[in-house]
């Protein structure tokens, strides 16, 4: 019984836990993790992994779920880790620039049974000490326990609408759901990152038509928001398959509503309180039929309801279960009038009161989750979404190819 202490000076957000957590997975020893805390304002989603049970912790602890296929714990107290190292092997990773408190490190340090000194070397981790190889890192960022296979040319080009440095260096889940998807349909895929804040509204044509697909992922910065909906739109116009993934969704729903209400009048509440037609807005104090009121922030695993007969439907089953972190909800005023124009009402949640899901009616792909997907994806083991996606585009890329 032990404290094994994995020691990574990093400054990715995206590695947060990860090699700790190959270390646990290898030698099948519990894992855990204490408070972290990073600057949002120079990495806004580092702190965007949902856990199951509620709240949100570091986006790198996504590696123990993905290697190990259970859900992380919340953030412990070093007393918690010490008590539990007291019955079991523990592994902690130690981030010293990512740590909440200043003298966790030292205080863990003094009852380590073994500190491993994490050191970077091309595309794997080695025990600095040893040599060892702990941990190798894929060309799709994905920490894996084993050297990825050389791929072959990739023949289908992917947009994933971010910044490459934030999908590789501090919210990774999206681009490794994707790369997930594309190993088990064996499809050779180049993933291109498009920064929606660059991106401008007359230049989304010029700029996307390369591509067979486009994912737009979540994200609590609205700085993003302009740019996803223009890539919506262009998606929605151009019959080009898209999904999204939370405020991925929310975009897409906003791009419909730009058709319906016009472009200048629509937009999220939170990224402009003043938009004549909030598509979506805080679900705080707004009540359910059933005279209840909606939770202030939906988060943890969630049940979702699929419609039958929509698309999604045939995709997951009824009463799935998916993680959930969002504050906001699509108008409910507002759908009658978006289904007018091809909208339709995929999922819904909390008893029918919120829209977990949309897609459009005679799209080739124009499908949405509020909740987060990419967090149940596994090498070996993809959301079907994704999945789904990716076949619309292979099917785009074919028959463009005729």
């Amino acid at each position: 019984m032990g404290l094994i202490l994995v020691q990574h000076d990093t400054d990715s957000p995206a590695l947060y836990g990860a090699v700790a957590a190959a270390v646990a997975v290898s030698r099948n020893c519990g894992f855990m993790h204490i408070a972290a805390h990073f600057d949002t304002a120079r990495h806004a989603d580092a702190e965007q992994h949902v856990v199951a049970t509620g709240g949100l912790a570091a986006s790198g602890l996504c590696w123990f779920e993905r290697l190990s296929g259970k859900p992380v714990s919340p953030p412990a107290t070093v007393g918690e880790v010490l008590d539990a190292a007291r019955l079991a092997d523990v592994v902690v990773p130690v981030h010293q620039a990512f740590m909440a408190e200043a003298d966790a490190t030292s205080m863990l340090a003094e009852s380590a049974n073994e500190v491993i000194n994490v050191v970077e070397r091309g595309d794997h981790f080695i025990d600095g000490e040893t040599d060892v190889v702990l941990a190798w890192r894929d060309r799709f960022g994905r920490v894996v326990l084993k050297q990825a296979e050389a791929t072959p040319a990739a023949a289908m080009k992917i947009a994933l609408v971010g910044a490459e440095s934030d999908h590789f260096g501090v919210y990774p889940a999206a681009l490794a759901s994707l790369a997930d998807a594309a190993d088990s349909l064996s499809a050779a895929v180049e993933i291109d990152f498009i920064d929606p804040v660059d991106l401008r509204d007359a230049d989304a044509g010029k700029t996307l038509q390369p591509y067979a697909g486009i994912l737009l992922p979540g994200g609590s910065d609205m700085k993003n928001v302009a740019g996803q909906t223009a890539v919506a739109a262009f998606a929605l116009d151009n019959s080009v398959p898209i999904v999204g993934l939370c405020l991925g969704m929310q975009t897409m729903a906003t791009a419909v509503a730009w058709k319906t209400f016009g472009r200048e009048n629509a937009n999220l509440a939170e990224a402009d309180p003043d938009a004549d037609i909030k598509t979506f807005r805080a679900m705080a104090g707004e009540k359910t039929a059933d005279g209840g009121l909606l939770p202030e922030h939906r988060t943890g695993d969630q049940i979702t309801q699929p419609i039958p007969g929509t698309r999604l439907a045939a995709l997951i089953g009824a009463d799935t279960s998916i993680r959930c972190n969002h504050r906001f909800r699509l108008n409910p005023e507002l759908v009658e009038a978006m289904q007018m124009r091809g909208l339709r009402v995929a999922a819904r949640g909390v008893d029918g009161a919120i829209v977990d899901a949309i897609e459009v009616i005679d799209h080739p792909f124009y499908i949405g989750m509020q909740g987060h997907p990419e967090l149940s994806s596994r090498t070996g083991a993809p959301h079907p979404l994704i999945v789904a996606f990716l076949q619309a585009a292979l099917l785009r890329q074919s028959r463009a190819a005729v």
